[in-house]
């Protein structure tokens, strides 16, 4: 049993962990984010949570200047939906990793009609082989808060890209000094959160140069709000299942106390090898 919201943890989070809740939750991430887990964009807030998360996908793609023909690796790829729009929408080849066997298999289904330009691949992207001059974007949508040496994570990546290739780095964000974001990394199953300077300094020192910063915080809340009223629709479904269903809608109050108070931020962060 996980730890509730609000208490200290118990015990050292493993991978096992993570991966295991991944597998759990796979379809409860389908009913309630789609294909897409991530945060959406909502630029006039009236997007459905597929349009918003879209126009995050094109935003970032935007900020590390994606183009045709480009060899992405999406780094925890979750059930496919960002390599199956970068490489419909954008025509590049992506390469997607994740710990998650379940979503895995959902990740190559949906994927399955890509002719090839898509490939995935079980592994833990701490102890990924980074070889020189593979890739030209190494793609990071709300994976990095899962690595428990993001510091090193970042010099092998450093060492991976090519000159001119581009990280991208979009996080949830904020000083672990803060009971809320304790509460909020141990929920949600994080070693730890990182504020952004946190993030750019590690960045930096791997040898990578930051090339642009944005906290989009208050466009990308909506997404927790979306969350809380299907939920709410929801209610009766929440009676028959586990506890760790149970903690997890907790946890989604705890990510709009979060965005209100402004103690959460959500970062995108990209940099090239220099």
């Amino acid at each position: 049993m996980k730890d509730a919201p609000g208490a200290p943890r118990t015990r050292p989070l493993s991978i096992q962990e993570i991966r295991d809740h991944y597998d759990q939750f796979a379809w409860a991430y389908r009913r309630y984010w789609g294909d897409h887990i991530h945060h959406g964009l909502f630029r006039t807030g009236l997007e459905n949570p597929q349009q918003a998360q879209e126009q995050m996908l094109r935003h970032c793609a935007a900020r590390v200047g994606l183009q045709p023909g480009m060899h992405v690796v999406d780094v925890g790829c979750g059930h496919g939906g960002t390599a199956n729009f970068l490489a419909r929408e954008y025509s590049c080849r992506v390469l997607g990793l994740t710990i998650s066997p379940t979503q895995l298999e959902l990740a190559r289904t949906l994927c399955g009609s890509m002719d090839g330009a898509t490939k995935f691949e079980l592994a833990d992207a701490e102890t990924y082989e980074f070889r020189a001059g593979r890739f030209d974007v190494v793609w990071n949508m709300e994976s990095s808060d899962h690595f428990f040496d993001k510091a090193a994570y970042f010099r092998k990546v450093a060492v991976g890209l090519k000159p001119g290739s581009k990280l991208m780095v979009a996080a949830w964000t904020g000083s672990m000094q803060d009971q809320l974001i304790d509460n909020i990394a141990r929920v949600f199953l994080f070693p730890e959160l990182w504020t952004m300077a946190e993030y750019v300094q590690q960045i930096e020192s791997a040898g990578m140069k930051v090339v642009s910063c944005e906290q989009l915080a208050s466009d990308v809340a909506r997404t927790w709000d979306l969350a809380a009223e299907q939920i709410s629709e929801s209610r009766w479904l929440l009676s028959i299942l586990p506890d760790q269903f149970r903690e997890f809608v907790d946890g989604i109050e705890l990510m709009r106390e979060g965005y209100r108070s402004g103690q959460l931020t959500y970062s995108v962060i990209v940099a090239t090898k220099v």
